[in-house]
Protein backbone atom coordinates (compact mmCIF):
# COMPACT_ATOMS: atom_id res chain seq x y z
CA UNK A 1 0.00 0.00 0.00
CA UNK A 2 2.83 2.49 1.02
CA UNK A 3 4.57 2.12 -2.20
CA UNK A 4 1.47 3.25 -4.12
CA UNK A 5 0.08 5.99 -2.30
CA UNK A 6 3.96 7.94 -2.81
CA UNK A 7 2.75 8.33 -6.77
CA UNK A 8 -0.79 9.95 -5.44
CA UNK A 9 1.56 12.40 -3.58
CA UNK A 10 3.45 13.18 -6.35
CA UNK A 11 0.28 13.84 -8.39
CA UNK A 12 -1.45 16.02 -6.22
CA UNK A 13 1.94 17.95 -5.77
CA UNK A 14 2.47 18.11 -9.40
CA UNK A 15 -1.39 19.73 -9.92
CA UNK A 16 -1.01 22.08 -7.91
CA UNK A 17 2.27 23.30 -9.05
CA UNK A 18 0.68 23.72 -12.61
CA UNK A 19 -2.42 25.29 -11.77
CA UNK A 20 0.02 28.30 -9.56
CA UNK A 21 3.04 29.42 -11.23
CA UNK A 22 5.93 30.29 -9.20
CA UNK A 23 5.80 34.32 -8.45
CA UNK A 24 8.21 36.68 -10.04
CA UNK A 25 12.11 36.32 -7.95
CA UNK A 26 12.26 39.85 -6.48
CA UNK A 27 16.11 39.36 -6.33
CA UNK A 28 18.90 37.05 -7.42
CA UNK A 29 19.01 33.63 -5.90
CA UNK A 30 21.11 30.64 -6.42
CA UNK A 31 19.01 28.48 -9.23
CA UNK A 32 17.85 31.66 -10.73
CA UNK A 33 17.77 32.25 -14.55
CA UNK A 34 19.41 36.25 -14.95
CA UNK A 35 19.89 38.51 -18.12
CA UNK A 36 23.07 40.55 -17.17
CA UNK A 37 23.91 43.32 -19.38
CA UNK A 38 27.85 44.18 -18.70
CA UNK A 39 31.26 46.12 -19.55
CA UNK A 40 34.49 44.60 -18.72
CA UNK A 41 37.52 45.93 -18.04
CA UNK A 42 41.07 45.56 -17.26
CA UNK A 43 43.13 47.08 -14.07
CA UNK A 44 44.52 49.60 -16.94
CA UNK A 45 41.04 50.67 -18.09
CA UNK A 46 40.89 48.99 -21.45
CA UNK A 47 37.53 46.91 -22.02
CA UNK A 48 37.68 43.42 -22.81
CA UNK A 49 34.36 42.80 -23.63
CA UNK A 50 30.36 43.47 -23.11
CA UNK A 51 27.08 42.62 -23.85
CA UNK A 52 26.17 46.08 -26.52
CA UNK A 53 26.93 44.09 -29.81
CA UNK A 54 25.29 40.75 -28.25
CA UNK A 55 22.48 41.62 -25.91
CA UNK A 56 22.69 40.92 -22.22
CA UNK A 57 24.01 37.50 -21.20
CA UNK A 58 21.48 34.78 -19.47
CA UNK A 59 23.00 32.12 -16.98
CA UNK A 60 21.57 30.10 -14.06
CA UNK A 61 23.06 31.40 -10.84
CA UNK A 62 25.33 28.84 -9.35
CA UNK A 63 25.21 26.38 -12.61
CA UNK A 64 28.92 27.16 -13.43
CA UNK A 65 27.99 28.56 -16.66
CA UNK A 66 29.92 32.07 -15.63
CA UNK A 67 33.56 32.27 -13.82
CA UNK A 68 32.82 32.25 -9.63
CA UNK A 69 33.24 35.43 -8.68
CA UNK A 70 31.09 36.91 -11.53
CA UNK A 71 28.59 34.26 -9.81
CA UNK A 72 28.66 35.58 -6.28
CA UNK A 73 28.48 38.97 -7.37
CA UNK A 74 25.13 38.60 -8.19
CA UNK A 75 23.27 37.31 -5.38
CA UNK A 76 20.93 39.39 -3.82
CA UNK A 77 20.54 42.20 -6.16
CA UNK A 78 17.04 43.26 -7.82
CA UNK A 79 16.09 43.97 -11.77
CA UNK A 80 17.83 47.29 -12.55
CA UNK A 81 20.37 47.08 -9.63
CA UNK A 82 23.83 48.63 -11.02
CA UNK A 83 27.28 47.23 -9.76
CA UNK A 84 30.66 47.75 -9.94
CA UNK A 85 32.80 45.01 -8.76
CA UNK A 86 36.54 43.17 -9.40
CA UNK A 87 37.17 39.76 -9.51
CA UNK A 88 40.46 38.68 -8.26
CA UNK A 89 42.43 36.57 -11.02
CA UNK A 90 42.12 33.38 -8.61
CA UNK A 91 38.15 33.52 -9.21
CA UNK A 92 38.35 34.54 -12.65
CA UNK A 93 40.99 32.94 -15.19
CA UNK A 94 43.83 32.01 -12.75
CA UNK A 95 47.01 32.50 -12.76
CA UNK A 96 49.32 31.70 -16.42
CA UNK A 97 50.19 28.20 -16.43
CA UNK A 98 54.19 28.05 -17.57
CA UNK A 99 52.96 24.15 -18.70
CA UNK A 100 50.39 26.00 -21.33
CA UNK A 101 53.05 27.47 -23.21
CA UNK A 102 54.48 25.02 -26.06
CA UNK A 103 56.91 24.91 -28.60
CA UNK A 104 55.34 23.04 -31.53
CA UNK A 105 57.56 22.29 -34.88
CA UNK A 106 56.51 24.11 -37.94
CA UNK A 107 56.71 20.97 -40.09
CA UNK A 108 53.66 19.67 -37.73
CA UNK A 109 51.48 23.27 -38.78
CA UNK A 110 49.57 22.80 -42.08
CA UNK A 111 50.86 25.11 -44.77
CA UNK A 112 48.38 27.34 -45.05
CA UNK A 113 47.62 27.92 -41.58
CA UNK A 114 52.09 28.19 -41.42
CA UNK A 115 51.63 31.03 -43.56
CA UNK A 116 49.32 32.99 -41.39
CA UNK A 117 51.45 33.04 -38.55
CA UNK A 118 52.75 36.29 -37.12
CA UNK A 119 53.99 36.98 -33.43
CA UNK A 120 51.27 38.41 -31.30
CA UNK A 121 48.35 36.76 -33.49
CA UNK A 122 46.03 33.36 -32.60
CA UNK A 123 46.15 30.42 -34.24
CA UNK A 124 42.71 28.12 -33.05
CA UNK A 125 44.10 24.74 -31.60
CA UNK A 126 41.64 21.65 -31.07
CA UNK A 127 41.85 19.04 -28.29
CA UNK A 128 41.33 15.50 -28.09
CA UNK A 129 37.72 16.49 -26.56
CA UNK A 130 37.08 18.89 -29.89
CA UNK A 131 37.20 21.67 -27.79
CA UNK A 132 38.83 24.61 -29.99
CA UNK A 133 41.19 26.69 -27.52
CA UNK A 134 43.13 29.94 -29.28
CA UNK A 135 46.90 29.64 -28.86
CA UNK A 136 49.00 33.22 -28.78
CA UNK A 137 52.18 32.76 -30.91
CA UNK A 138 55.01 34.36 -28.80
CA UNK A 139 57.84 33.34 -31.16
CA UNK A 140 57.90 32.29 -34.44
CA UNK A 141 61.58 30.92 -36.19
CA UNK A 142 62.42 28.94 -39.04
CA UNK A 143 61.95 25.83 -37.30
CA UNK A 144 59.41 26.02 -34.37
CA UNK A 145 56.83 28.27 -32.66
CA UNK A 146 55.82 29.09 -29.17
CA UNK A 147 52.16 28.63 -28.87
CA UNK A 148 50.58 30.04 -25.32
CA UNK A 149 47.14 28.01 -24.72
CA UNK A 150 46.63 29.68 -21.27
CA UNK A 151 43.34 31.93 -21.51
CA UNK A 152 44.19 35.26 -22.87
CA UNK A 153 42.47 36.79 -19.20
CA UNK A 154 44.53 33.87 -17.16
CA UNK A 155 46.66 36.14 -14.69
CA UNK A 156 44.68 39.06 -14.83
CA UNK A 157 42.07 40.91 -12.55
CA UNK A 158 38.82 41.85 -13.61
CA UNK A 159 36.26 44.53 -13.23
CA UNK A 160 32.66 44.69 -14.12
CA UNK A 161 30.04 47.23 -14.39
CA UNK A 162 26.31 45.62 -14.84
CA UNK A 163 23.00 45.94 -14.91
CA UNK A 164 20.35 43.03 -13.83
CA UNK A 165 17.89 43.09 -16.65
CA UNK A 166 15.61 40.08 -15.07
CA UNK A 167 15.13 37.85 -12.99
CA UNK A 168 13.43 34.50 -13.33
CA UNK A 169 12.96 30.74 -12.18
CA UNK A 170 15.00 28.50 -14.13
CA UNK A 171 13.29 26.10 -16.07
CA UNK A 172 12.83 22.63 -14.50
CA UNK A 173 14.54 19.47 -15.52
CA UNK A 174 11.91 17.76 -18.24
CA UNK A 175 11.96 14.60 -16.28
CA UNK A 176 11.92 16.26 -12.83
CA UNK A 177 9.77 13.68 -10.92
CA UNK A 178 11.12 10.49 -11.94
CA UNK A 179 12.95 9.72 -8.67
CA UNK A 180 14.40 7.01 -10.11
CA UNK A 181 12.76 4.57 -7.91
CA UNK A 182 11.99 6.84 -5.03
CA UNK A 183 8.11 7.78 -6.06
CA UNK A 184 7.37 4.54 -7.00
CA UNK A 185 8.50 4.80 -10.66
CA UNK A 186 11.34 1.80 -11.37
CA UNK A 187 14.45 2.51 -12.47
CA UNK A 188 14.07 1.13 -16.19
CA UNK A 189 11.20 3.85 -16.08
CA UNK A 190 13.94 6.35 -15.94
CA UNK A 191 15.04 8.20 -19.36
CA UNK A 192 19.21 8.84 -20.21
CA UNK A 193 18.46 12.75 -19.40
CA UNK A 194 16.83 12.07 -15.55
CA UNK A 195 20.06 13.04 -14.16
CA UNK A 196 20.13 10.04 -11.74
CA UNK A 197 23.28 8.07 -13.74
CA UNK A 198 20.95 5.58 -15.52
Amino acid sequence: MKAHAAPKKADAKSAKSESKPKPKPSKVEAGHLISVEYVGTLASGEEFDNSKGHGPIQFVVGGGQVIKGFDTAVLGMKINDKKKFTIKKGDAYGDVNPAMVQIVPLARIPEHVKSQLKVGGFLVMQAPTGQQIPAKVLKLDKENVSLDMNHPLAGKDLTFDITIVDITHAPEHPDDGCGCGDDGCGDDACGPDCGCGH
